[in-house]
């Protein structure tokens, strides 16, 4: 992920830019980089000349690649530059992003820490005679075999009675059955090698439980849904639809799940905290698990680039004496100390009893009262 090499970047001086380009109307990229630039140039309006004149060569410089921004088929840009400190690194995003530009010591990458975890899911589809599967990461589908067939004989079952008629239906259902596994076995193979979130069966209605008790527990105990369709003319659109659909949903259901567990934490007065307060203390702690924020929620706050300590307001740093940074957006900050002390981040699109706080943490111990 890009954001790893990225999160090392430093300027002493506070010249960072970070600038997010998401595609705008065709046309649109000179007046978007103008406007960002006029945002991060009055960021630094009351700061040192050599600091006004780094801003000012970065933008000017990114101005000039606004045609090749305009040929590319990409949806979002992201740069992070400081001609004091010989840094430019302009990066291509996979997904679209909101429009920002920050300047200051560090880089500013909530826009990064804030895109969901990706899903990858498993696809099958199939009836009695044939099966398909696939790979779902994020948008993008992918077939990994050939469609497998298997010959179940006699398509009904006119001119048999009784017990011909019971043999018949079994050899074909056990025929069904094998045809089954032998997908689900394709699928259990990508599974050990990269575990699935997801799994997605397609098929008629009376066959999805059937084709889903035939596969490996590892996969069947997966979060699961179901879609109505065929192999023999599933489309990759309509497969691209679909897991779009169901996406979504696994999405809300795994946000809304998480917001449970921490208000539960907090609610037992168990690892769980709520609120900026507690959250701060615990991220100077090092002790956050999975920090959970509410949407956009931010707060302006101070920040030391020399030891990370992170606070609501102050000059000078209680734990090194270093000057403290203004920094617009407190949340990113925290954001990136969690992470650099091992811990993950969450940034809710569901609304949830999470908004009235803004923010809370779940912690990987209890932390002494304050």
């Amino acid at each position: 992920m890009i954001v790893d090499p990225i999160a090392n970047l430093k300027s002493p001086q506070g010249s960072l830019i970070s600038i997010y380009l998401d595609r705008p109307s065709p046309g649109g990229f000179p007046a978007l980089i103008t406007d960002l630039g006029r945002v991060a140039k009055q960021e630094v309006s009351s700061k040192s000349r050599s600091l006004q004149k780094s801003v000012d060569a970065d933008v000017a410089r990114l101005r000039e690649m606004a045609d090749r921004f305009e040929s590319e088929a990409v949806p979002a840009y992201a740069l992070f530059a400081s001609s004091l400190d010989g840094i430019w690194e302009l990066k291509a995003l996979a997904q679209p992003t909101s429009p920002v530009a920050v300047v200051g010591a560090r880089p500013y990458l909530r826009p990064l820490r804030a895109v969901p975890r990706p899903i990858r899911t498993a696809l099958l589809v199939a009836d009695k005679s044939q099966a398909r599967i696939f790979i779902g990461f994020d948008g993008d589908v992918e077939e990994i075999e050939p469609p497998i067939a298997a010959e179940i004989g006699k398509p009904n079952f006119g001119g048999f009675a009784g017990y011909d008629e019971h043999g018949v239906r079994a050899r074909a259902q056990d025929v069904a059955s094998r045809l089954w596994r032998e997908a689900g076995d394709a699928l259990l193979e990508r599974h050990v090698e990269s575990p699935f979130d997801l799994l997605l069966i397609g098929g008629v209605n009376e066959a999805i439980e059937g084709i889903r008790s035939e596969l490996h527990p590892y996969l069947s105990e997966l979060p699961f849904e179901s879609f109505p369709a065929s192999p023999s003319d599933i489309s990759p659109a309509r497969l691209k639809e679909e897991l779009a659909l169901q996406r979504a949903a696994y999405q809300r259901k795994r946000e809304g799940a998480l917001v449970d567990d921490l208000l539960g934490l907090a609610a037992r007065g168990t690892r769980g905290l709520l609120g900026l307060g507690p959250t701060l203390r615990a991220v100077n702690a090092q002790a956050i698990s999975d920090l959970v924020v509410a949407g956009e929620f931010t707060r302006p706050g101070v920040l030391c680039p020399q030891c990370g300590q992170i606070d609501r307001a102050g000059t000078v740093c209680g734990v090194c004496s270093n000057d403290m940074h203004e920094v617009r957006d407190l949340i990113s900050g925290i954001m990136d100390a969690t992470v650099a002390s091992g811990g993950r981040v969450h940034q809710i699109s569901i609304g949830s009893a999470l908004d009235r706080d803004g923010i809370g943490a779940i912690t990987r111990f209890e932390l002494p009262e304050s």
